[in-house]
């Protein structure tokens, strides 16, 4: 190499006189994966081409940067090439940008496909509680402006929650008839994402009751929300509790709804918290505990402790038989966990789970073997996780992915692996289970 810049040196972090002399010393900082491409290239300037290529270095401080080289041939009078000249661009900030979109990429699919999961659980358990029809409407239609809602809060800021009090003044503010309705008392409290949107469809359904039944439904009814932090074996927690006072004489309902399973199911779940409802003369009860993370006002979502779902089942007639089959479930929507569970169930099979993190699913797998498993791949947030799939694969026990992500995402290794993409039938998952 007989001439170096001052800006090329700088690119690639090392003094001018380094790199004269034999090209092996500029061959030497290129990441070995890409050196053999590099030197082609390279080779194809000498034969008279010019060749534009990208490769990685490493540079004396450890850093790795990417270099766009433009490599062309210097002629001599007669035509031969007698020198090549090259042009050094660094990118690796466009590189970096364009991987970082790429990530966003898929975790928008990723969250659009749970979010269609969740609207069809949302429907199927809206038409089972509905009267009739126009009933079915308004509740459906008011469960999916509250998911709106949340949607809109979480998009303002990547990986931001919100306000527990604004969520509080948003949904019941959207059903009382004045200011003078409620009450809110509680220190500043920020939400994780996950909590938001669990505790905004709580808070909905409670207020949404609230105006149909309770407190909100008679002008000199009055709902009122507190909520503190508390001490549970030295970790940080919140109490909230929603009282209703001043409505009219209200019967205990005869069901289980759509507001009780996601207070009493979908938060201890999800959440790793408790919840409880009742119906008092007067109106509604309702006490949630959740755990917060330690000197954060943010909501932690992935304790491993054990957890219960609700049992049923989905009526499967004419799919396939999983009799004797024992599987896994592994999912950490509480909705898509429920519904998978009771089709498998439906269909013959003992589910095992399902298990909404994987210190769940390894405590299952550490105390039973399944036949085989139905794996989500983003616990908890953070991205697809292959911690279980790993296991399953070492063990010899068949599996299927069931994720929102595209098939780009999952590593080479599992590529043989039947892939079910969010949302899909039930059936479908059926089917998929019994050829494993």
């Amino acid at each position: 190499m007989e001439y170096v810049s001052p800006a090329t040196a700088a690119i690639y972090g090392i003094e001018r006189e380094a790199l004269l002399g034999d090209i092996k010393r500029w061959a030497a900082m290129i990441l070995p994966e890409d050196r053999e491409a590099a030197g082609h290239h390279m080779e194809r300037a000498c034969q008279g081409d010019s060749a534009i290529h990208e490769f990685r270095i490493r540079r004396n401080d450890g850093s790795f940067r990417w270099i766009k080289d433009t490599d062309f041939p210097l002629f001599d009078e007669k035509g031969k090439v007698q020198r090549v000249g090259g042009i050094a661009e660094d990118v690796t900030e466009t590189k970096m940008a364009v991987e970082h979109q790429g990530v966003l990429l898929h975790e928008l699919q990723h969250r659009v496909r749970n979010i269609m999961a969740m609207i069809r659980s949302t429907a199927v358990r809206s038409a089972d509680g509905a009267t009739n029809v126009e009933d079915y409407k308004t509740s459906l239609a008011g469960r999916l402006l509250a998911l709106a809602r949340v949607q809109t809060l979480l998009t303002r800021q990547a990986n931001a929650g919100g306000s527990l009090r604004d969520i509080l003044e948003s949904e019941i503010g959207t059903q009382a008839h004045s200011e003078n309705q409620y009450e809110l008392t509680g220190p500043e409290i920020m939400l994780s994402p996950k909590a938001v949107e669990v505790l905004t469809l709580a808070f909905h359904e409670l207020s949404t009751n609230a105006l149909k039944y309770g407190a909100l439904s008679v002008s000199s009814g009055k709902v009122t929300v507190t909520w503190s932090r508390f001490q549970r074996r030295e970790k940080p927690w919140l109490a909230i509790d929603w009282i209703e006072e001043g409505g009219p004489p209200r019967p205990p309902p005869t069901r289980r709804g759509f507001g009780s399973e996601l207070i009493e199911a979908k938060i201890p779940y999800e959440l790793r918290g408790t919840g409880k409802t009742t119906i008092e003369p007067d109106g509604a009860r309702c006490h949630i505990e959740l755990r917060l993370r330690e000197a954060e006002s943010i909501l932690e979502t992935d304790a491993p402790v054990p957890t219960r779902l609700y049992g049923g089942t989905i009526d499967m007639t004419g799919a396939p038989d999983l009799s004797g089959k024992t599987i896994l479930v592994m999912e950490d929507d509480y909705y898509v966990a429920s519904d998978t569970a009771a089709a498998l169930r439906g269909a013959g099979a003992v589910v095992l789970g399902p298990s909404p993190t994987v210190e769940d699913a390894i405590h299952v797998l550490e105390n039973d073997t399944p036949s085989s498993a139905v794996l989500d791949l983003n616990l908890s947030g953070g991205g697809p996780k292959f911690a279980i799939a790993h296991r399953l694969l070492e063990r010899g026990i068949p599996f299927v992915f069931f994720t929102g992500y595209d098939p780009d995402v999952i590593p080479d290794e599992f590529a043989h692996i039947t892939r079910l993409q969010k949302p899909i039938a039930l059936r479908d998952v059926v089917e998929a289970v019994s050829r494993l």
